[in-house]
């Protein structure tokens, strides 16, 4: 795949599932490295719509064929964002003799259940949970069993998944019992309790053990509800206050006890419940999803996905600048089927942020579909307060609903529809 000139140069960026949200060539110019994505899945679904190059190269090899696509190019870089590579990553480094950069320890912080184990014994409030062992048994017994350990509403989740892939909220026995009995005779899964309280988020840079706080952010609901319509946000908190300093103080010791080894992202939700109290809901060893870590970028100067693949490759990562006041958020936007774009709001024009919003090509398009889709993305940028802004613009009408009436599609305003009920915790 080259000489040893383009070899010395060469990353290769492992992709499965997670879309990676920026383009690869700002973590490693063109003029340095020659970039290739290497895939197990669709090459069109490594790049998210907005994340810039959609020339990026790309690879399509079964995951058993990696190492040895790896090893055609000697002394090349092997790095990753994705949840469902971040162990083949690990491998790969070590059979090809690069440094080691991912937790030496990586399923304490990809394991739901063994990631709560270690934080409760360090004295880090996790939720209450049970796991499903040794598979899913449907059964009064078992949901009984469920109820008295964690309660209800309770929160379904696989051990070992990401992006709120197969999460549910189960908000009474009826709805418990229906879901033992579709999951009957499968392992893999784990029930915590449902935590009340605002959903936030508060990331770092591990490098060699020294952690270095970036950001953090609060969300405007849970991450759950897209597919009946919620609009998802979140906004950056203040670097000088008293909830971001506490939730800087948890996150290290989250680290500390997951394991601070290697140099990466540490990515980590909590729920700050009515009392006060800060309750680690799960953390990752990568950069988060969404948009959060573009609004790191406006909010202290590290887009953290970037920052996340630079320091796998061992390449120089800035700063964070914790001194400004310049605050960033976002929206994620649905469309839903029978709808398409409608133009920006013009509560735009009054808001005290700057907003850059990308439309995605289905909203432009139309959603000729039958299920929800992410319809455009906005990034917001202020010196002030945002979450004013993040709330005016989640309910604000972006889309218009098309109707069919003799042949001709008659546009009627229409807001993306949101479930207004507080329907759980899902993570980006």
């Amino acid at each position: 795949m080259g000489d040893a000139s383009d070899a010395r140069r060469r990353v290769f960026v492992l992709h499965s599932r997670q879309f990676l949200t920026t383009d690869p060539a700002e973590a490693f110019p063109p003029d340095r490295f020659d970039v290739v994505v290497l895939t197990d899945a669709d090459p069109g679904s490594v790049l998210r719509e907005d994340g810039g190059n959609p020339d990026v190269r790309v690879v399509r090899a079964d995951r058993e064929e990696w190492e040895a696509v790896v090893r055609s190019a000697p002394g090349a870089q092997v790095v990753s964002n994705d949840e469902y590579c971040v162990v083949e990553c690990a491998r790969l480094r070590a059979a090809t003799g690069l440094p080691a950069r991912h937790p030496a320890d990586l399923e304490g912080y990809r394991d739901k259940v063994l990631m709560k184990r270690r934080l409760a014994a360090a004295g880090v409030a996790v939720p209450r949970h049970l796991t499903l062992e040794p598979a899913v048994t449907s059964s009064g017994a078992v949901a009984d069993h469920v109820v008295a350990s964690v309660g209800l509403p309770a929160v379904v989740k696989p051990r070992d998944e990401a992006n709120s892939r197969g999460v549910e909220v189960l908000h009474d026995r009826q709805a418990l019992l229906a879901w033992l009995a579709r999951h009957d005779g499968e392992t893999g899964w784990q029930v915590d309790e449902y935590v009340t309280g605002a959903l936030g988020h508060v990331n770092a840079l591990v490098r060699h053990g020294d952690v270095q706080p970036v950001q953090v952010g609060g969300y405007l609901g849970p991450l759950l509800g897209f597919e009946h319509g919620r609009v998802l946000g979140g906004w950056s908190v203040p670097h000088a206050s008293a909830q971001a300093a506490a939730a800087h103080e948890l996150n290290e010791r989250v680290v500390r006890a997951l394991g601070a080894d290697g140099d990466f992202v540490v990515h980590t939700e909590f729920a700050t419940t009515p009392d006060g109290r800060l309750v680690v809901l799960e953390t990752a060893a990568r950069a988060p999803g969404a948009l959060v870590s573009e609004v790191a970028r406006v909010h202290a100067g590290v887009q953290l996905e970037v920052a996340n693949l630079r320091l796998q490759a061992g390449l120089p990562v800035p700063e964070p600048d914790r001194t400004g006041t310049r605050q960033g958020a976002w929206l994620w936007l649905p469309v839903m089927p029978g709808q398409r774009w409608d133009g920006t709001p013009e509560v735009v024009d009054v808001l005290g942020s700057e907003v850059d919003v990308h439309v995605f090509r289905v909203a432009r398009d139309g959603n000729t579909g039958t299920t929800v889709r992410l319809g455009a993305s906005a990034l917001l940028a202020s010196t002030g307060a945002i979450a004013d802004d993040v709330a005016a613009l989640s309910r604000a009408p972006w889309f218009a609903a098309v109707a069919e009436t003799n042949g001709f599609a008659d546009e009627q305003p229409h807001a993306p529809r949101r479930d207004e009920e507080d329907d759980g915790d899902g993570r980006a």
